[in-house]
């Protein structure tokens, strides 16, 4: 079972989500501020690692940052009961893998802790099955290519954190998305290139960066307006709320662009990306014109 390590100076709430983890199965220890945090990485192997954000002394996001460099492959889940602009930034830059604002309940940190720890099994059945029905990229263009696939996940990592800290409201997750859908068509060009040149993947991996910074820059709370991309309001909606919700998570959200606009026949033997089109974008019966 997985080595998780809990971060947090409030005794209560460190208590219970120790607790919690241990019933179900899990190697637990706690620290109560990232001095002792980052000790302990010293001497155990830890699969995961949840802090809070306000710590004693230095903050709970670069708690993570400096424990990632001890143990690289680290997961993380940063928790916080205040609402900021910088920490989510901060957070996507760092690559975190997940964020939760309290209060929450037990079941919904619960889900969070299982999808970080998703095996690596479990990521490359779904990739499997994906590969049936589409040409992504293969394991072994990865390495030509891994600075740009680097790029990408960024880039969507930025639009799952960010939707999940309430970073970008559902406005400001539309304009990314949208961006998104038109760098993926992108992508799978250059993926799907026999001989994709230098200038290409340079030039995708600059267009996922700029879209990496503007994510950065956009206020927290911006306000709502009309969507005028090429995904429908009431179908973004149901996406940003999906990600919040704890429903689908980066992995899956990697697949959205792709499944949007595959018809549900090509699914009639696949019924687990079925399901997931379905939590990806519910109420969505036709394939969208591309």
């Amino acid at each position: 079972m997985s080595n998780i390590l809990v971060v947090e100076d409030d005794t209560s709430m460190n208590q219970v989500l120790a607790e919690t983890l241990t019933d179900e199965g899990y190697e637990v220890k706690t620290a109560p501020t990232g001095d002792i945090a980052l000790k302990l990485a010293d001497h155990n192997k830890f699969d995961l690692a949840i802090s809070d954000v306000r710590l004693p002394g230095m903050d709970g996001v670069e708690v993570l940052k400096r424990m990632k460099q001890m143990q690289p492959g680290l997961k993380t889940i940063v928790i916080t009961g205040y609402a900021s602009a910088d920490t989510p930034v901060r957070a996507i830059r760092e690559k975190v893998d997940d964020y939760l604002f309290k209060p929450f309940s037990l079941v919904y940190f619960l889900n969070s802790v299982e999808r970080t720890l998703a095996r690596e099994e479990e990521r490359e059945s779904k990739f499997s099955l994906v590969q049936k029905i589409f040409s992504v990229f293969g394991r072994s263009r990865d390495d030509v290519l891994s600075e740009l696939v680097e790029e990408r996940q960024s880039a969507f990592r930025g639009l799952y954190l960010g939707s999940r800290s309430g970073y970008l409201s559902r406005r400001a997750a539309s304009e990314v998305y949208n961006k998104l859908e038109i760098l993926e068509e992108m992508f799978r060009a250059v993926l799907n290139a026999p001989e994709p040149s230098a200038k290409q993947i340079k030039d995708l991996q600059e267009l996922y960066r700029d879209l990496s910074d503007r994510i950065a820059s956009l206020e927290l709370g911006a306000p709502e307006a009309e969507n005028d991309g090429i995904i429908p309001p009431e179908h973004m909606t149901a996406l940003y709320e999906a990600i919040k919700s704890s429903q689908i998570g980066l992995d899956d959200l990697q697949y959205a662009p792709l499944l949007r606009k595959t018809p549900d026949q090509r699914f009639e033997t696949l019924k687990e990306l079925l399901e997931l089109k379905r939590q990806l974008w519910p109420g969505l019966t036709e394939t969208p014109a591309s």
